[in-house]
């Protein structure tokens, strides 16, 4: 079964992207961007390498990132799709099942900047 891990800065991007949402949109708008960064993990976590996702060597050594935008037709919550997502999940592949969330930044964020702490060192695990 294909799994994952969310990082804690990964957690508390989440944190504050559906807070946002709730507080700007209202929380039917918190609900479809919750369910939407949730397909978008399971997604990532049954085909890593899928269409839409992109190789981030330039920022760290196995880093991939993978838009929001490409799941928004598996998110159907009651309340409808997101329109216009505009978060971007960066991951790494640690083994054959199982990827490693980093971080959810705004695509109009310069990722290098929020992405510094990432450990450099290839996992002794996979």
């Amino acid at each position: 079964m294909p799994r994952y891990r969310i990082s804690n800065p990964a957690r508390a991007d989440i944190v504050d992207i559906l807070r946002l949402s709730h507080t700007q949109f209202g929380d039917q708008a918190r609900q479809r961007y919750q369910a939407l960064i949730l397909a978008a993990l399971q997604a990532l976590a049954d085909k890593p390498y899928r269409i839409g996702s992109h190789d981030r060597d330039e920022l760290a050594p196995g880093l991939r990132s993978y838009h929001l935008i490409y799941s928004r037709q598996q998110a159907k919550p009651t309340h409808g799709t997101v329109k216009s997502p505009r978060h971007i999940v960066f991951y790494r592949v640690a083994n054959d099942d199982v990827i490693e969330v980093v971080r959810l930044l705004h695509d109009a964020m310069e990722a290098h900047l929020h992405l510094p702490a990432i450990d450099q060192r290839p996992d002794p695990m996979t």
